[in-house]
């Protein structure tokens, strides 16, 4: 039978079928690999349970095991962790040591052979203190002369070679500068205190050889013992802090002085 005697009709329908085959063909193999592929990832789902329990238990243990109770502690948020931790921390600053050579139980505190005793501290201090300042004043030459272009000459000079300002960030040298604050302030308030036990011991030994005398003994006033330490500090200045001492105070009472209602400016 040849191709030309076949209708029309029927080639389109066989065309159909052979097409309706091979769809239900890819079809059938699609499942197949879906279901092959279902049952590989609860395959795999049983094996992480599996390597769950082994990680959390060190054993595989059966549905029908007693509950074990872990020894792990319940976490607070980590909100909640920080606010605690603050208020620690906060509560543990507050905390004084109490050192027993200072307490009264131990005797009177005799001024005097403490700083005979702990006098290598003030040493000590002194001696960071110029430290410091040498450093500070290295970096104010350095950054004059960085600006006059006269950098390259004096770095050549032994101070330089010797000292380490040039590897210091602004960082380290504003530490620096704190620091060289904090003892300044530290030097003057030991000076005050130790002017201060001055004028009173002094003047406790005058009032005693006056009291053995026969007079009535007199107490100083702060105001007194104020002004006998501020007379001690004018003593020990130079010509140019007195000078520079002077020219503050004209300041302050030029700034205080109010010209009379008449000579005032409307």
């Amino acid at each position: 039978m040849d191709f030309e005697d076949i209708p029309f009709e029927e080639i389109i329908r066989k065309e159909k079928i052979a097409k309706s085959l091979e769809i239900r063909k890819n079809t059938e193999s699609e499942k197949k690999n879906v279901n092959g592929s279902y049952k590989s990832c609860k395959e795999s789902e049983k094996n992480d349970e599996v390597d769950q329990k082994l990680k959390k238990y060190g054993r595989i243990t059966s549905k029908n095991s007693p509950m074990e109770v872990s020894s792990r502690r319940p976490t607070l948020p980590e909100k909640l962790e920080n606010e605690r931790n603050y208020i620690r921390n906060k509560h543990q600053g507050l905390k004084k040591g109490n050192d027993p050579r200072f307490n009264d139980s131990c005797g009177k505190l005799n001024t005097d052979l403490f700083h005979k005793s702990y006098n290598f501290l003030d040493e000590m201090r002194q001696k960071e203190f110029n430290q410091i300042k040498n450093t500070l004043d290295l970096y104010k030459i350095m950054t004059k002369s960085k600006e006059l272009g006269t950098w390259n000459k004096v770095k050549k000079s032994s101070k330089f070679k010797n000292s380490d300002v040039n590897h210091l960030t602004q960082d380290q040298i504003d530490d620096l500068k704190l620091k060289y604050q904090k003892l300044v302030s530290e030097k003057d308030h030991r000076k005050n205190l130790y002017l201060r036990q001055q004028a009173i011991s002094q003047h406790r030994k005058q009032e005693q050889a006056k009291i053995e005398s026969g007079k009535k003994p007199f107490f100083l006033k702060q105001k007194d013992i104020n002004m006998s330490i501020q007379h001690d500090k004018y003593k020990n200045l130079n010509k140019k802090q007195i000078s520079m001492l002077e020219q503050k105070i004209n300041r302050k009472n030029v700034s205080k002085f109010k010209p009379p209602a008449s000579h005032r400016k409307i």
